[in-house]
């Protein structure tokens, strides 16, 4: 969405996050994922910082699967 100029194509932004160091260890912890492929990955995006500047809404799932539900669940809600 940031990438590829999208944002004009919806009406709201959620972005998804997590602290870098929980983040990378998820990657990782992917099946053929590797250090050198994330570099790559996150080479290629807007930083974590730029789009939860440019969100309407954040959901940080480094505070574990009910904190993110419970912040879906307001997003809906609203």
């Amino acid at each position: 969405l940031f990438e590829t100029g999208g944002r004009n194509r919806v009406d709201k932004i959620v972005v998804v996050t997590a602290p870098a160091d929980i983040q990378r260890a998820r990657v990782l912890a992917r099946p053929g994922m590797s250090e050198a492929k994330f570099a790559s990955i996150l080479a290629k995006q807007v930083p974590d910082a730029e789009k939860r500047r440019q969100a309407d809404f954040i959901v940080d799932t480094g505070q574990g699967f009910d904190a993110a539900r419970r912040a879906v669940e307001a997003i809906v809600s609203e």
